[in-house]
């Protein structure tokens, strides 16, 4: 702690804005860093994949280099204040958005990336962040108020240290993710595959060879029919022939009960932010095994959709009234639900039936209902419940073993922050969670 040093930004950083330009310039061009990545990371992601179309002078001046940190200076609530995310990496012909301040190090500024990535999104940073905010119309930052905030900067080493504790975490919580992300890749492709490409019925009637096992493979008709264009024997049903859309569920008001609201569904992934504890008033409500769908601007457009594994047996959750409850009815195996909210085709089925005025349009839930899909042979429910079943329970493992990890970052972050745990404590409590 007697090399630890308490400096303004100020004295580490030069300040200044980002770059503002029309509509019309975006979606091509150079890479750009939005106000939305900003946000939501506390890095720059690897590649920016927004463009914009900047001129050689703007691109000097709102360059992104290693070391740079970009604070949201302006939003609707102080809460969203100052959010931060740090370069680890020059971005060539880069620049950011407007909504952002820039923070590069000074030259004589010793202190690393990764380090101040964490302490800014620290609850002792976020805590300096809202108590000097002004809130009128809305809440936002000057570089006079963010000179006058000031960092703790211990030695190169122990922010070495302290930078690749937490880094473990969160390299771990990523490769969940991804993980995640592959495994419902094999999810959808097989949702696809079966019930949209009918790929088996297909390559039988081509006479290619199996590519399933037997005991499922038999299961498929081995032609297509020319007029319905199904496999044949099978029929279309409207969805609600396979799935019921907010089914009741008794919830006496008063009676605390996990709780979701519309920021807790994910715009990727299927798992929802862990659920707080509420007393029922009215809402949705839900149990293991649905999908909450978001039917509202701009949340279906984003991809608002959950699906709900991490209730005790038998507990009902509620929420937003802004979300369909999508429940599978047996022999359908409950991760359909989600499966087909994630399909294109049924998501632009719900875009084009939104009602209401502009910004507050609805997806009307009888347009879910209506949506036509096949109806295959049961047994072939049966067979899909058998491959997609585990891959969800994996899902739902890897996701609470990242909520676990988060959890204990967020613990050790303030603490290793503050000096009050040493480094030799917290790779030893990182080293026996990993």
């Amino acid at each position: 702690m007697s090399e630890w040093k308490e400096l303004t930004l100020g004295e580490l950083y030069e300040i200044r804005s980002g770059l503002s330009k029309p509509s019309s310039d975006f979606g091509t061009g150079y890479p750009f860093l939005s106000f939305k990545e900003v946000f939501y990371n506390t890095f720059v992601p690897e590649k920016l994949i927004q463009l914009v179309n900047s001129t050689p002078k703007e691109r000097e001046s709102c360059s992104i280099k290693r070391g740079d940190v970009f604070l949201t200076r302006t939003s609707e609530t102080q809460d969203e204040l100052g959010m931060s995310c740090v370069a680890l990496k020059n971005y060539e012909n880069a620049t950011f958005n407007g909504f952002t301040k820039r923070l590069r190090p000074k030259p004589e500024t010793e202190i690393l990336p990764e380090y101040i990535g964490y302490f800014f999104r620290s609850p002792r940073f976020r805590q300096k962040i809202t108590a000097m905010s002004s809130l009128s119309t809305r809440a936002s930052l000057n570089n006079e108020m963010l000179e006058r905030l000031s960092v703790i900067v211990p030695s190169k080493n122990e922010q070495l240290a302290i930078s690749n504790i937490l880094k473990s975490l969160d390299d771990k919580i990523e490769l969940n993710r991804r993980m995640n992300e592959t495994l419902e890749e094999m999810a959808r492709a097989i949702f696809k595959d079966w019930f949209v490409d009918f790929g088996p019925t297909r390559a039988k009637q081509e006479g290619r060879a199996p590519y399933l096992p037997e005991h499922i493979w038999s299961l498929f008709p081995g032609a297509i029919d020319d007029e319905t264009g199904l496999p044949e024997g099978w029929e279309e049903v409207p969805l609600n022939h396979h799935l019921q859309f907010n089914p009741n569920e008794s919830l006496k008001k008063g009676v605390e009960a996990p709780y979701l609201g519309m920021s807790a569904l994910p715009t990727q992934g299927s798992i929802a932010d862990p659920p707080t504890l509420r007393a029922f008033t009215s809402g949705m409500r839900f149990r293991n095994g649905d999908t909450l769908f978001g039917r509202i601007t701009p949340c279906l457009e984003n991809g608002k959709t959950a699906f709900i594994q991490n209730l005790m047996p038998d507990e009902i959750g509620w929420g937003s009234t802004e979300f369909i409850v999508m429940r599978c009815i047996p022999p359908v195996p409950k991760a359909f639900s989600y499966l087909i909210s994630r399909h294109p085709d049924f998501r632009a089925t719900a875009i084009q039936s939104m009602t209401g005025s502009s910004g507050r349009q609805r997806v009307r839930t009888e347009a879910l209902e209506n949506y036509i899909f096949c109806n295959p042979d049961p047994k072939i429910w049966e067979c899909l419940a058998s491959i997609i079943n585990p891959i969800f329970d994996r899902v739902s493992s890897y996701g609470l073993e990242s909520r676990t990890l988060a959890e204990m970052r967020d613990r050790l972050l303030p603490k290793l922050m503050s000096g009050e745990i040493r480094i030799k404590e917290a790779e030893k409590i990182v080293e026996e969670a990993l």
